[in-house]
Parts: C-alpha cells; structure tokens; sequence
C-alpha cells in the first residue's frame, strides 16, 4: 500500500503544478514555461550525481550504485518501475508514473507532457554526464498512454 500512497501523493502534488505550469505558460508562453521547467531537470541530475558520488566514496562509478540511487528516487514517488541493470548499462521502465499522470489530470495533452518530460530529462541526463562523463542516456517516452516510458542509461566505450 505504500508505494500506492506516494503514486497518489505525487500524481497530487504533479497535478497542481500542471495547473500552476498551464497559467505560467499562458502569461510568457509555452516556449519560455517549458525551458523554466527544464531547469528542474538540472537541479534534478545535479542532486542524483551528487547522491551517487556520496554513496560511491572513493569507488569508481559503478552502474548497481547509479540504480540504487535512482530507484529509491523512483520509490519514494510511487513509480510502478522495472530496473534492469549489468556492469554496463541500466534501464528503468516506467509502468505507472505520478509525473504523466498528475501533468495529464490537469489538462494538459500527451504532446505537451512528452515535450515536459522530454525537456527536463535532457537537463536532467546533461547534469549526470557532468559528473559522469562516460555514461549516454536515452529517454524513450511512451507510445501511447497505456505504454511505459523508458530511460536508458549505458557506459561509452
């Protein structure tokens, strides 16, 4: 029942930032509330690296310690996930996410969600490559409502 109270807690919470997203972009526009919104993206990956960095200590990067960090991120938020991880890559799939679906509850359509997710993703990804720079990352957002986004992460050769 846990992870299903965070799920609901933070489709809430995604739900009235959509609505506080929707007024923002009505009052300077699309363009400009997508790019503030991506900026949460850096803040984001900026705060998993240092995670990481902390649980590695004087370790090397490892990608089972980049998982652990990202999925307690994925738990406490109620994520219905499924990691997958090896010595060189990670994937996360996303079945059931308080992100799309509190974004969708306040109105706003798959387009903008993707063009959201997409955005912050980006800064998200450049902010761990910063602190990571072997490691390349993909997010491969849902085909459709009832499909699962997917984000990628592997080590470049």
């Amino acid at each position: 029942m846990a992870r299903e109270d965070a799920f609901n807690a933070a489709k809430a919470a995604f739900g009235m930032y959509g609505g506080f997203l929707k007024d923002v972009a009505q009052e300077v526009g699309m363009e400009k509330a997508l790019a503030f919104h991506a900026k949460q993206g850096e803040a984001f990956g900026a705060m998993t690296a240092g995670m990481t960095k902390q649980q590695l200590g004087d370790k090397q990067f490892d990608m089972k310690t980049f998982a652990s960090v990202l999925s307690g991120g994925y738990q406490m938020l109620g994520f219905a996930s499924e990691i997958e991880e090896d010595p060189a890559s990670l994937k996360i799939t996303a079945f059931q996410c308080p992100i799309y679906e509190g974004l969708k509850s306040a109105g706003l359509d798959d387009k903008t969600v993707e063009l959201l997710c997409s955005g912050m993703s980006a800064a998200e990804f450049a902010e761990e490559k910063k602190a990571f720079p072997q490691l390349s990352t993909c997010l491969k957002f849902r085909s459709a409502p009832d499909q699962p986004c997917v984000q990628e992460y592997a080590l470049e050769k």
